[in-house]
């Protein structure tokens, strides 16, 4: 479900990938159920890079559900002590794979609710600057298509299959 972006706005462009949330298939059991941590380390560790960097548009359900209570680890709407024992999902990705040196930079929001502005524009804030770091952005939301979607329209992205990204 890996989606290649271009940002041709600017004199050289940059590119950004979107994509679901770890665990996420077609399957439509995979909305609700728990993902294990071994289905998140392969989800990690087949992420683009070098550099990569996580813009994370997960927050809650429209049932005001965390979108991370099927992971062993806790999002930014989500407070420590609703799920004590449990790491932030930087903290979990520094533990699991700091070879790798992700960042993560959450938005948290609410599927199936429209993006609100200031969340549109700190995101694409957050992906200009990244990618002009040398980062590989990955912007991800629970299925990869609606909230993603809404920031790749705001930002006037292409989608870009092309294989000459640099």
């Amino acid at each position: 479900m890996l989606r290649r972006w271009r940002l041709a706005t600017r004199p050289q462009p940059l590119w950004f990938f979107t994509c679901a949330r770890p665990g996420r298939t077609g399957n439509p059991a995979g909305k609700t159920s728990p993902v294990r941590d071994d289905i998140v380390h392969r989800w990690v560790i087949g992420l683009p890079g070098p550099r990569t960097a996580i813009v994370s548009l997960l927050g809650r359900k429209p049932d005001g559900t965390s979108e991370f209570l099927f992971y062993s680890f806790y999002g930014g709407f989500d407070l420590p002590s609703e799920r004590p024992g449990c790491l932030s999902f930087q903290d979990w990705l520094d533990r699991s794979h700091s070879a790798l040196s992700i960042i993560v930079r959450e938005h948290p929001t609410c599927d199936f609710k429209p993006v609100l502005p200031k969340t549109l524009e700190a995101v694409s804030i957050d992906i200009n600057k990244l990618a002009s770091a040398g980062r590989t952005v990955i912007l991800i939301d629970s299925g990869g298509v609606t909230r993603t979607g809404a920031v790749c329209r705001h930002i006037s992205a292409v989608e870009d299959s092309s294989s000459d990204a640099t």
